[in-house]
């Protein structure tokens, strides 16, 4: 066996192997790691680096390093770093970088860690290395020497922790495993379930999604320049591509991703899990590079060099499931073996450079097979290798070897072979003779073919598939000839050992279900065809929808014309073959030119032609679901086009549905010219799962003055669909059929943007000879277009309506399968009546059981964080996490504690996170820090500051000449003032003096407070006058604050309730503007009692005993709103939860404490027993606590309850007199109150202390 049948042996044995693949990745199947794994630790922050000299060095892009530095933002550099911000959103780095997750990244707080070391023991490389051999199931030899292993566990978003807003509580835990073996490296990215939780950090003011891949930095080029190096990515810039780092891989598990590193990066093979819904198949990458392309203006176009940056063509090196073909194998040759094209070489990329002189990203698509390279584009194609598992099939050694002709390019690296590739699901091979037999192995226990010389190029199948030429001969169509292989896999849908048993739902509704030995098979009724799994009634209408998408170059534009989601509709009459496609949307520069692509709507012509007697259209072999692939070459200027088109069967509204994709450049036609296409034949070659077909076909394009041009094209098709294995029935009557297809119609609406197609197709014999005349078979039979057309003798017909529809034939109405009396949908189902057929719907609340018909009770999971129905606390305090099925977790928001059901405010400013020259004052989840008095900053790091100067400061220091600016021997005189001028004398304080002499001229006088001389006190030489110091404050009026009292911010203002108004007073510091008060509301007929404010709605709330009534107001203005209107009589106290968005109040007259929404919802009564005379009436939000006094002449008391009515105490009831005017400090946790009675002002807390009364005027 030789080593490549070997390899792919072993890859299909991998990927049938369920026991060596496991589900998606958990935070514990991790490599161990933190200080019980003996890890190093990073210094906290959000930048930091550390050095770390290896034991083995490491490859990278084919250079060695022996160390490497860790970063704190995702990254291992295999160089020092420089600043981040010249990383960080400026990708690819000028540095060699492997990305694990780069991003602004954050462990300041310690929550966050990076942990690092290195490690040969021998569970860690074991556990290395299989990973590596899940990656690359065909390598040999994987034996680990050394693992560097680098943890970002419960990294945040720099600028996020502390915020309270939630998204500091995102955290991300990811790993990276840098494996060194003795010639090559490998790098294992481990991202865990649940691991991801932010996708994007705040770059320079700007969000940038994380990042994830590999940078070679600046390397060195031609003449000392140098340029940038490859950038392989493995993330896009969708948000999408990180979200699938933990549910996509290419290592066999989800959250596994592997890469072997060498002069290139290689990633891993194996894209499917187990716990995906697809069956496990190899990638088919279409990899795009991107190039960076360095041009100076004395650049000669060959002197350009091109460096890759690896990008996914999808997320993640998503590979296209239609493209995920795995073909049972081909051989490859021609008709002509001795044929070789002379002198014809295949250069493996076509470059031309682009005019402008500044660096440039491009970023090209590499063809599949079927395309080919434009040389006026700015593009650079390489073909990438696709893997596939063929399973091979060789001549015996008698027989003749059809050898393909192999392009003509240098292999750069022996050991990773870059072949170009045609993608499996669409080869383009050659067939020596149709009617040859197909050579296969009779013994199934050895490999499909044999190799007897090593040495012998010739005999040995250099990659998974083999190349023919791009330029083949033009006089032989290309086919495919494949053997009977049941193992064929398109991703459509997979027929195994089940029975109809467990699978009857799997059929259509129009179909019945069949066991077999090795299997089931579903089978359409009769009156209807398709492949079992979809069946359409014959005769009957079809609809068809889908996206266009791509992209196309017209002439030598070197622009194409993108096309987005165009929508493609189509409408096929059955009963006479009749197709009619529109796509709407179409750019005016490229309408024209698509006219001649009638191949385009072609396959839907073959899917619903006209059947001949022995043959089948396409619906009834694929039943509409299949992959279609096509070229077309435009003659005589070579343009190809390339056309995928996906078919992904009946919708629910009963609509065939098609996906379309257009890549390549399209002969020029202007606007105004017509196309007339003539008819044409094709032939179809048919085996189980797969057609080919080929054909050449003429158009004529005329002007609008009448000149008229012929052309033609060429193009060839392969289709791939899943057949029913297990039924030989299923395989087509005529392994070669024909289809006709006349009246062609194509034109470009301009108008409306649409291009349009139709075309009569009918699909029969290849054989020449006389054609059917029955009008059944020619389509000229005037039956309803929702009727069957039925041949009797030679030219006899009957026309019969379509299952669903009634009549004649010749006219047919549609069936109204509801309204018929009969009971069509089962119990807890609805009917919906449709043309031709109807639909069963569950009712609300329940869904289809696993038959497909019967509707049960649904009972799926609730998630209900989203549904708000958890116990978790309310989100200003706690957040909601689900966790799968109907599960949750609560947990307290940062700068709360508790178990996320109750959660109480962590006071920080008990933990001395201010400065020492700053107050603190804490707050609902959070804390605040200010300087204090004499010192500024940010209350975290506070200074000394400089004290200002005064009025008279200023005015003696302007009085003094400047100071001399030169040094040396006169800068010991110190600056004096000119003679006979005036200069200030100010005290210690910086307060004029009250007596001011002017020594020059023998003169005293007195000033006042502003230092302006107070008339008639001035003396002469020799005498002072007895002045009065102005600047003394005289005694305070009132009370006076205690000295660790700090003063009000500025804009703070005083609500308070006088009779029938609310005052809205204005304070400063330790001031009452009293000029600047106003009143915020004045309602004369009302008798306001107690105010309370809402901060987040800036809403004023009082109560009023003359309605009675609770109203609010907005601050700024407006009308009045009533709450609670009703079932009050004496409402006084009134306050506010700013968290839980509650309103109480107290009732003197019901003796009552009750509590509602802040809208008067939700009211219930919380005590109305011991109560006397309640009066005021407090919250304290961070402990969810309420206060209130009870004004009882015989036992006052103040009391204390948990919100919610429990644990009522009773807080205060001694030396009581009346007490009123009920407050809490929040900063020092004091409740403080007023007594009427006893004329005082009380502060109980952690001390109590009691402030005499002081009365003023």
């Amino acid at each position: 066996m030789s080593p490549r049948s070997w390899s792919c042996w072993w890859f299909c044995w991998f990927l049938l192997s369920p026991v060596l693949l496991t589900g998606a990745l958990e935070l514990e199947e991790l490599f161990q790691f933190g200080e019980e794994a003996g890890d190093l630790q990073l210094a906290p922050g959000s930048d930091s680096t550390a050095e770390l000299l290896l034991n083995r060095s490491v490859i990278f892009f084919s250079e060695e390093s022996s160390k490497v530095h860790i970063n704190t933002n995702g990254f291992v550099a295999l160089a020092e770093p420089p600043a981040q911000q010249e990383y960080l959103g400026q990708m690819p780095s000028g540095f060699k970088m492997i990305a694990a997750l780069l991003g602004d990244l954050d462990n300041s707080d310690g929550h966050g860690k990076v942990y690092y070391r290195q490690d040969s023991s021998p569970d860690v490389l074991n556990q290395a290395a299989e990973h590596i051999r899940r990656a690359f199931p065909s390598g040999k030899g994987v034996e680990p020497t050394s693992a560097l292993i680098v943890t970002w566990e419960s990294m945040a978003a720099r600028g996020t922790s502390g915020r309270g807003d939630g998204l500091d509580a995102k955290r991300n835990t990811f790993q990276l495993a840098l494996v060194s073996m003795e010639l090559s490296s490998y790098a294992i990215l481990l991202y865990p379930r649940d691991g991801l939780q932010f996708f994007s950090t705040s770059v320079e003011g700007e969000s940038k999604l994380l990042e994830a891949g590999f940078s070679e930095g600046i390397v060195s080029g031609w003449f000392w320049n140098t340029k940038q190096g490859t950038y392989f990515r493995t993330t896009t810039d969708d948000e999408i591509s990180i979200r699938e780092l933990t549910k996509k891989t290419n290592a066999a598990q989800n959250g596994v991703w592997v890469y072997k590193i060498g002069a290139n990066i290689t990633p891993g093979m194996v894209t499917r899990s187990p716990e995906d819904n697809d069956t496990t198949v190899p990638p088919a990458s279409s990899i795009t590079y991107e190039t960076y392309t360095t041009m100076t203006p004395e650049t000669a176009p060959e002197e350009i060099e091109t460096l890759p940056t690896v990008l996914p063509s999808e997320h993640h090196l998503r590979y296209t499931e239609a493209e995920d073909v795995t073909p049972t194998h081909i051989i490859l040759g021609t008709e002509d073996p001795e044929y070789e094209e002379p002198d014809q070489e295949f250069p493996e990329s076509e470059t031309v450079a682009p005019t402008s002189t500044n660096t440039e990203r491009v970023h090209p698509r590499y063809p599949d097979p079927l395309e080919t390279s434009y040389p006026d584009e700015t593009k650079t194609r390489y073909p990438i290798p696709e893997i596939s598992q063929p399973r091979y099939t060789s001549p015996e050694p008698s027989e003749p070897r059809y050898s393909p002709v192999e392009p003509r390019y240098t292999n750069p690296d022996p050991a990773e072979p870059r072949y170009t590739n045609p993608d499996p699901a669409e080869p383009r091979y050659t067939n020596p003779d149709p009617a040859e037999p197909r050579y296969t192995n009779p013994d199934p226990a050895e490999p499909r073919y044999t190799n007897p010389d090593p040495a012998e190029p010739r005999y040995t199948n250099p990659g998974p598939v083999q190349l023919v030429p791009p330029h083949s001969h033009p006089q032989h169509p290309q086919i495919v000839v494949v053997d009977e292989d049941e193992t064929l896999n398109v991703n459509v849908f997979a027929y195994n050992l089940e029975t109809c048993a467990n699978n009857r739902h799997k059929c259509s509704a129009f179909a019945d279900c069949r066991d077999y030995s090795q299997g089931y098979c579903c089978h359409c009724r009769p009156g209807f065809y398709g492949n079992g799994r979809d069946c359409v009634a014959e005769g009957k209408p079809q609809r068809m929808n889908g996206k266009v998408n791509g992209r196309v170059f017209v002439g030598n534009s070197p622009l194409p014309v993108e096309f987005g989601n165009n929508d493609l509709h189509s409408y096929v009459v059955a009963n006479d073959g009749r197709a009619y496609v529109a796509i709407s949307n179409i750019n005016g520069t490229v309408g024209p030119s698509l006219q001649p692509l009638s191949s385009l709507g072609g396959v839907i012509g073959w899917a619903f032609a006209l059947e001949q007697p022995g043959y089948q259209n396409g619906f009834s072999l694929t039943g509409g679901v299949f992959s279609r692939q096509a070229e077309v070459i435009f003659q005589p200027g070579n343009e190809r086009l390339s056309i995928k088109q996906h078919f992904k069967g009946i919708d629910e509204h009963d609509h065939l549905v098609v996906s379309t994709e257009l890549e390549g450049r399209l002969p020029a036609i202007p606007p105004g010219y017509s196309v007339q296409i003539s008819p044409y034949k094709e032939m179809y070659q048919y085996d189980r799962s797969l057609i080919t077909s080929s054909s050449n076909q003429d158009y004529v394009i005329t002007s609008p003055d009448g000149d008229v041009q012929t052309r033609s094209y060429q193009w060839r098709q392969t289709i791939t669909f899943q057949s029913c294995p297990h039924d030989e029935s299923s395989r087509p009557d005529q392994s070669t059929q024909q289809l006709s297809v006349d009246q062609i119609f194509v034109m470009f609406d301009a108008d409306n943007n649409l291009i349009r197609y139709a075309m009569s197709n009918k699909i029969g014999s290849i054989h020449s000879g006389p054609p059917e005349q029955n009008p059944c078979f020619t389509g000229r039979h005037g039956c309803d277009i929702n009727a069957v057309c039925r041949p009797g003798e030679d030219l006899q017909f009957s026309c019969e309506c379509v299952t669903g529809f009634s009549g004649d034939g010749r006219y047919c109405h549609d069936i109204d399968e509801c309204q018929a009396g009969l009971q069509v949908c089962g119990q807890n189902a609805v009917c919906r009546n449709q043309p031709g057929s109807f639909s069963c719907e569950c009712s609300a609340g329940f869904v289809f059981a696993s038959d497909g018909k019967t509707c049960i009770a649904e009972n799926r999971p609730v998630d209900h964080c989203q549904r708000g129905s958890h116990d978790c606390d309310v989100p200003q305090r706690a957040l909601c996490s689900y966790t799968g099925g109907s599960a949750f977790v609560c947990s307290c928001l940062p700068g709360f504690t508790g178990d996320g059901r109750v959660c109480r405010d962590v006071d920080e400013c008990q933990q001395d996170r201010c400065h020492r020259d700053a107050s603190c004052s804490n707050t609902q989840g959070s804390y605040t820090c200010r300087c204090a008095p004499g010192f500024h900053g940010d209350g975290f790091q506070c200074s000394p500051s400089e004290p200002e100067q005064t009025q008279c400061e200023r005015h003696r220091q302007s009085s003094q000449p400047a100071p001399s600016s030169g040094s040396g021997f006169f800068s010991f005189f110190r600056p004096r003032p000119a003679v006979g001028q005036y200069v200030p004398q100010c005290d210690e304080h910086g307060a004029y003096r009250p007596t001011q002499c002017h020594q020059s001229i023998g003169q005293c006088w007195c000033v006042d407070a502003n230092g302006q001389e107070i008339p008639n006190t001035r003396t002469g030489p020799g005498s002072t006058p007895l002045c009065i110091d102005h600047t003394v404050t005289p005694p305070p009026i009132g009370p006076t604050p205690r000295p660790s009292v700090h003063p009000i911010a500025p804009g703070t203002h005083l609500l308070f309730a006088q009779s029938g108004k609310i005052e809205h007073l204005p304070l400063d510091g330790y001031r009452m503007k009293k000029e600047e008060a106003k009143p915020l509301l004045h309602i004369p007929d009302r008798v306001v009692i107690g105010v309370a404010y809402d901060c987040v709605e800036k809403m004023v709330y009082w109560t009023d005993i003359t309605g009675p009534a609770i109203s609010k107001a907005r601050l700024s203005g407006g009308d009045i709103i009533p709450v609670i209107t009703k079932e009050l009589e004496s409402p006084e106290g009134i306050a506010i939860d700013q968290v839980s968005r509650l309103l109480f109040w107290t009732d003197s007259m019901r003796d009552t404490i009750e509590v509602s929404k802040l809208d008067g919802s939700h009211r219930r009564v919380l005590f109305d027993t011991d109560l006397v005379n309640p009066r005021p009436i407090i919250t304290n939000s961070a402990y969810g606590r309420l206060y209130w006094a009870d004004w009882n002449r015989d036992g006052p008391k103040i009391e204390m309850s948990n919100m919610d009515g429990t644990e009522r105490t009773v807080l205060v009831k001694d030396d009581l007199g009346l007490p009123n005017g009920l407050t809490f400090n929040s900063v020092d946790q004091q409740l403080c109150w007023a007594d009427a009675g006893e004329t005082l002002l009380q502060i109980s807390g952690e001390r109590s202390e009691e402030i005499p009364s002081l009365s003023w005027s």
